[in-house]
């Protein structure tokens, strides 16, 4: 059978179309918000019959209207709350060591960046801000649960454009000289381009167990992590990036997408079988927009 995705296509529509990916199938969501891509994935995936979704973020409280609402809508999907804060990579490490005691197979995982364009901060780990809670966090967490991850299983990891042509960071200043010459979309960009290539690397070596892992680019879809930016950032940005003859960024190109759109890409990477072919090979970024046939 063949399907075929649109910029109109929402999450819950791709839940719907491969049932026998999602029902009764278990799923971690790392980095869960309020009102947000993550959790507008989280609905359609218990939408579509999820038996347990097990979700990382920094207080129950805080995402109590979210776990409400989605088992107020969906009785039979169990939603699993672990405290995990990306500022702490002993705080993610806990968190697996807690899934791990669950003792349940893992069908399904998906990483969400947790901050954009923030000011300049060192974690308690010594490391940038974008880089540890966009990238390491969910590095350290995919990796110590892999093993509990079936043939079959999938990981996406939601980054955002990147243009082919841009300079590659400076690997060796990761640290941006401890802030002097830090920008904060920079520090952004930063991490979703290491993102991208820990989905390339992740994805060949475990090919060979049928572990399928991509980048899932939603679009120009608003998201809580976008709060931080102000509008004197992006407009020096923008005018830096002129100045150095540089196109606009693939993003600002793209036509806004509603949350509900943005989680058709997230879910189509999770679930779609036609993108088994895929695994291992230089494309790992899904485009919603692309015809399956």
């Amino acid at each position: 059978m063949s399907y075929t995705f649109t910029e109109h296509t929402h999450g819950t529509d791709v839940a719907t179309m491969f049932p026998d990916r999602v029902k009764g199938k278990t799923f971690v969501i790392a980095g869960l918000k309020r009102g947000d891509l993550a959790a507008t994935t989280a609905d359609a995936l218990a939408h579509g019959g999820a038996g347990t979704i097990i979700f990382t973020g920094h207080s129950q409280p805080e995402l109590q209207p979210v776990i409400d609402h989605i088992t107020r809508k969906h009785k039979d999907t169990k939603m699993v709350f672990i405290t995990a804060d990306s500022g702490s990579l002993t705080s993610f490490r806990d968190a697996a060591y807690t899934i791990k005691s669950l003792g349940i197979s893992i069908d399904g995982f998906v990483g969400f960046p947790e901050v954009m364009a923030v000011p300049w901060e060192l974690t308690e780990d010594g490391h940038e801000s974008h880089f540890q809670r966009n990238y390491l966090c969910h590095f350290l967490l995919l990796n110590m649960l892999r093993s509990l991850m079936p043939r079959g299983s999938r990981a996406v990891l939601v980054t955002t454009s990147i243009r082919s042509e841009a300079p590659a960071p400076t690997w060796d200043d990761m640290a941006f000289s401890n802030g002097e010459q830090y920008h904060a979309l920079e520090g952004y960009s930063q991490s979703m381009l290491a993102v991208i290539m820990f989905v390339k690397s992740f994805a060949k070596k475990y090919s060979d167990r049928s572990i399928a892992a991509f980048s899932a680019n939603p679009g120009n879809t608003k998201t809580n992590v976008q709060t931080h930016v102000a509008l004197d950032e992006i407009t020096s940005w923008l005018q830096r990036k002129k100045e150095e003859g540089k196109e606009l960024p693939v993003l600002l190109q793209q036509v806004p997408r509603s949350l509900a759109q943005g989680s058709a890409t997230v879910v189509r990477g999770l679930l779609d079988p036609e993108l088994e072919g895929k695994i291992g090979t230089p494309t790992h970024v899904i485009r919603i927009e692309e015809n399956v046939h």
